[in-house]
């Protein structure tokens, strides 16, 4: 009988550890649990999908609203979880050009993957982008769409963030400074996106990047050169387009040096180098080493301009085709997708 008794105490006991570290790491298991959930959901080479069966399906709404500043009619697909018991962290996707309409269900589908794991999500483009017109994404609009989800009652207005994909990670760094809205940004992932917009423009028209004070030959893909100088006319940048009928680096550092101050000044509008300094979130850096849409090196010259607690963590990996996961899971991919797994942690313990 006393040793029955001991026996049920150190069950008891065991019990209580077990309990008490559930309760200590609750926040930490919690985001391991999230991360497994978001990986097996977003990456279409692992065939099982368990968050569907454990997770009721967001609410999806289609919303519009009017940028004060005239720049035209934004609208946006708003994901919010199901029966939230208080106020939940936002996510706001930022897409820098217009979306294809082969790519609008990835994005659809990040949404409802983000809503299910507990987050607000927004959407939100340029009407003209959404039917597919080719002009650059505006700062104002996420700007605009960052007080939109601030107002909404599910939304903890201290803990929203920008989650933004290539250019459009460009972009939401300049609005994310702004000062209406730079003391509150809580954190903005940029995924792929460029940091100065004159290296940039060079990469694409010399199809070289710099790296350690050499020009490094970069595989461009065809598309982002032809999308860029399609842009560059659409905003009037006549001269700025120049230098895609021009290899020569010097020729076009010379072009960049007597732009018209109209055009200059257009160019700094979306240049992230520029208004980094009044930028206060955290700061979560991802790029692929091999992307022929942004060369990396721009993530790399974003991280080494703000002080170190500022990023909340940095990764060069070798797992996407720009900002998609659509290379097969090889040994060595597995390899990179736990290096991922470490990158989620800090990105979701935070958020």
């Amino acid at each position: 009988m006393a040793k029955s008794l001991t026996n049920r105490k150190k069950l008891l006991i065991i019990f209580l550890v077990i309990l008490a570290l559930v309760v200590i790491f609750q926040k930490q298991l919690l985001t391991h649990l999230k991360i497994i959930l978001f990986i097996t959901e977003e990456f279409p080479q692992i065939p099982v999908k368990p968050l569907g069966l454990i997770t009721q399906s967001p609410q999806h709404e289609w919303v519009e609203f009017d940028p004060p500043a005239g720049g035209g009619k934004v609208v946006a697909d708003l994901y919010i979880p199901q029966k939230p018991q208080q106020p939940q962290p936002a996510v706001i996707l930022a897409m820098g050009v217009k979306t294809s309409e082969d790519d609008k269900p990835l994005i659809w589908h990040f949404g409802e993957t983000m809503a299910r794991l507990g987050y607000v999500v927004l959407w939100p483009r340029l009407e003209v982008l959404d039917k597919g017109q080719s002009l650059p994404e505006e700062p104002e609009t996420f700007l605009e769409s960052f007080k939109y989800v601030a107002g909404l009652p599910q939304t903890d207005s201290e803990r929203i963030t920008f989650v933004g994909f290539s250019v459009g990670s460009s972009t939401a760094l300049v609005a994310a400074s702004q000062p209406e809205i730079s003391d509150k940004v809580h954190a903005l992932v940029f995924f792929g996106g460029q940091f100065n917009i004159f290296d940039y423009l060079l990469s694409l028209t010399t199809k070289t990047y710099q790296r350690d004070g050499k020009r490094i030959e970069w595989k461009v893909a065809d598309d982002a050169r032809n999308h860029t100088k399609t842009l560059l006319e659409v905003k009037h940048a006549t001269q700025a387009s120049q230098i895609f009928e021009i290899d020569d680096e010097n020729k076009i550092k010379d072009i960049f040096s007597n732009l018209p101050s109209i055009e200059k000044e257009a160019l700094q509008r979306y240049n992230p180098q520029k208004h980094l300094p009044d930028f206060k979130g955290k700061l979560f850096i991802l790029h692929d080493m091999s992307d022929n849409y942004v060369p990396y090196v721009e993530s790399v010259k974003l991280s080494q301009a703000l002080p170190k607690q500022q990023i909340g963590a940095f990764i060069l990996t070798n797992l996407f085709e720009h900002v998609q996961p659509k290379r097969p899971l090889s040994w060595q991919n597995i390899k990179e997708l736990f290096k991922l797994y470490g990158f989620l942690y800090k990105t979701l313990n935070f958020l």
